[in-house]
């Protein structure tokens, strides 16, 4: 019976032990799972503070403009000017060249010129289209307000191409990737078909960049060169001046006018006695048969 009990006891403990070990393995796994979770919640905060970072560093960079962009109220504003004005003088040929040193000093050229004439007065009126340096515009055209000048009319004319120019830029940087393409294609192409098709849509991109190119020069040279059309009038009457003494030489004029008639009455005279005597021959004879005829005449009717 001792024994029994004692065998018992001895279950008991081994029991209690066996329970305590498990409880304590359970409390093991359960700290290991506790510091996994702790780790995976310390990764994903790590990540998401990251992912914030990036966040923060991509808005910061898309506040500012990258490289390929371009930042309008920075970069240079294109504009081309143009001008008109009509002038009124007393003097034509001075205007004209006072323009002309103008153009000199300011390094400009004319692009056409054209003059007339009106009038009993030969009054003279043109028109002189010039090229300028923009940053000459205004101080030329105020240079041709001078004293001796009336200004008609005045107009002063601003086109801002500053967004124009820029699409163009794009787009001719859009088209020469394409073209760059096309010519790649156009070295590993092997059937004729495609390389024909290639050919056509290399030739119509090269024609669209070389527009666009030629759009870019034309705002470039419209740009740094301003465009004024000058239109000038001549006022002044021309009043004959009184001719001197020795211009009007009343007693020669009269003496060679004298002498001119009398030159005119001899070469009459002297054309027909030449007349009479070189048809002599013809003519006295025909006088002869006259002078029969109307003497037979005047006898006939002395009888009546």
């Amino acid at each position: 019976m001792k024994l029994l009990k004692g065998m018992c006891l001895i279950g008991l403990l081994l029991f209690l032990f066996a329970c305590s070990q498990n409880d304590s393995a359970n409390e093991g796994s359960n700290m290991d799972d506790s510091a996994q979770d702790g780790a995976g919640l310390t990764e994903s905060s790590d990540d998401a503070e990251g992912e914030r970072e990036m966040d923060q560093s991509d808005e910061q960079s898309g506040a500012e403009p990258t490289e390929g962009e371009i930042d309008f109220d920075t970069m240079n504003q294109m504009i081309i000017y143009n001008g008109r004005i009509e002038l009124e003088t007393n003097n034509y040929q001075e205007i004209n060249d006072m323009i002309r040193d103008e153009l000199s000093n300011r390094n400009g050229y004319i692009v056409r010129s054209n003059e007339h004439t009106r009038g009993e007065e030969e009054q003279r009126y043109g028109e002189i289209e010039v090229r300028i340096p923009q940053e000459h515009f205004d101080p030329f055209m105020n240079s041709l307000e001078a004293e001796n000048v009336h200004v008609l009319n005045k107009t002063q004319e601003s086109e801002d191409v500053t967004e124009e120019y820029v699409d163009l830029e794009s787009r001719l940087t859009a088209k020469e990737a394409v073209e760059e393409r096309l010519l790649n294609f156009m070295e590993n192409a092997e059937k004729t078909e495609d390389l024909l098709q290639i050919s056509d849509d290399l030739s119509q991109v090269q024609e669209e960049i070389e527009q666009i190119k030629g759009r870019m020069n034309y705002i470039e040279n419209h740009v740094a060169y301003s465009t004024v059309t000058i239109s000038i009038q001549e006022r002044n009457v021309k009043i004959p001046e009184v001719q001197s003494q020795e211009e009007l030489n009343t007693m020669a004029k009269a003496k060679k006018l004298f002498l001119d008639t009398i030159n005119v009455f001899m070469s009459i005279g002297s054309g027909l006695v030449v007349f009479f005597v070189g048809l002599s021959p013809i003519l006295i004879p025909l006088a002869i048969i006259a002078l029969i005829i109307l003497f037979k005449f005047r006898q006939s009717k002395k009888r009546e």
